[in-house]
């Protein structure tokens, strides 16, 4: 097994071993959300600065010095800042299940783990739709997804967006991602001691149904809190216009990621290439064939992932076949 980077030591899996406090139901879902959703596996996770908004202070110009001649001056410079806030979506769901049916099954613990497991698998998809697609601007109650940030081909975006020239309104998207600290990851709130997951069996309860009539039934209430944080606008690019039904796509795909992963933001990090199973599924292809860019190789849990170069091949189920061409 790899031994884990100081990124990979980041990640949330990894935090909520190595936190003490972090209760044993938080831990065990935290562990079963990366099930659902790998890209959790590389993501950092890191404590938000302002409670529930982290603020970043990106350097947006960096300045240079001059060649001096004798007897000659030289010019004064700065650089310049600007301040980024990200804000932290907060998803929560009560479950119930009727008390007779559960005390009256065999094995009632496994009827309510069962019932754990469907919403925990919800609440996983429910964060991975956030991440990709939340929009802050049209609803505060949300983070603002990859998609939102980088949305344009066009100059100022032309390095982070890049088109592979599909039309219409069928098509989808490959984000390739440089995790670490200072580049892109994952936040949770100030002070939230179980890392922002929380999961409270309440008990029996008197409940209500459909029609307003009462029964008793087992409560259980579920939440996370998950913010994404991009310090580096070139820790993200987003390759975009993917029809998945043109002639020879998987070896464009193969092709515009190992052009584009040089691109990245400098310095240290983990890069994943989240994609969803149908291109996973061309990519796994592509390597069956013969494009010897992709090969599989263990990751630092022991999972068999493929790879290219150093980067690791992620499924995230969020990301739409639907989409709209982006210029």
């Amino acid at each position: 097994m790899a031994v884990l980077s100081l990124t990979d030591q980041l990640t949330s899996l990894e935090v909520a071993k190595r936190t003490q406090g972090v209760s044993d139901d938080s831990r065990r879902i935290i562990e079963e959300l990366t099930e659902y959703n790998e890209l959790l596996l590389d993501a950092p996770l890191i404590e938000a600065n302002e409670g529930t908004v982290h603020s970043t202070l990106v350097r947006t110009a960096i300045p240079h010095g001059e060649h001096r001649g004798y007897n000659q001056g030289v010019g004064m410079a700065a650089s310049q800042t600007k301040t980024i806030k990200d804000v932290i979506s907060n998803i929560e769901i009560y479950s119930q299940v009727d008390k007779q049916m559960v005390d009256q099954s065999a094995h009632p613990q496994d009827v309510l783990m069962s019932e754990q497991v469907a919403f925990i698998e919800g609440l996983s998809q429910d964060m991975a739709d956030d991440l990709m697609y939340g929009d802050h601007n049209a609803d505060e109650r949300y983070t603002n997804g990859f998609a939102t940030r980088y949305n344009s081909t066009q100059s100022g975006q032309s390095k982070n967006c890049i088109s592979l020239g599909g039309t219409g309104n069928a098509l989808t998207s490959i984000y390739l991602i440089k995790w670490s600290r200072d580049k892109a990851h994952l936040i949770y709130p100030k002070g939230s001691k179980n890392l922002g997951v929380e999961y409270n069996f309440l008990g029996e309860q008197t409940v209500k149904d459909g029609a307003g009539k009462e029964y008793q039934a087992y409560r259980a209430h579920y939440r996370i809190a998950r913010g994404l944080a991009i310090r580096n606008t070139m820790s993200v690019i987003r390759l975009c216009n993917i029809d998945l039904t043109a002639s020879g796509i998987g070896d464009k795909i193969a092709e515009y990621i190992v052009k584009n992963m040089g691109n990245l933001a400098r310095g240290g990090g983990t890069v994943s290439i989240a994609c969803n199973a149908e291109v996973k599924g061309v990519l796994n292809w592509a390597a069956n064939q013969k494009l010897n860019v992709l090969y599989n190789k263990e990751d630092p849990w022991g999972n068999n992932v493929l790879h290219i170069g150093e980067a690791r091949i992620r499924e995230c189920p969020s990301i739409l076949l639907t989409e709209s061409a982006i210029s």
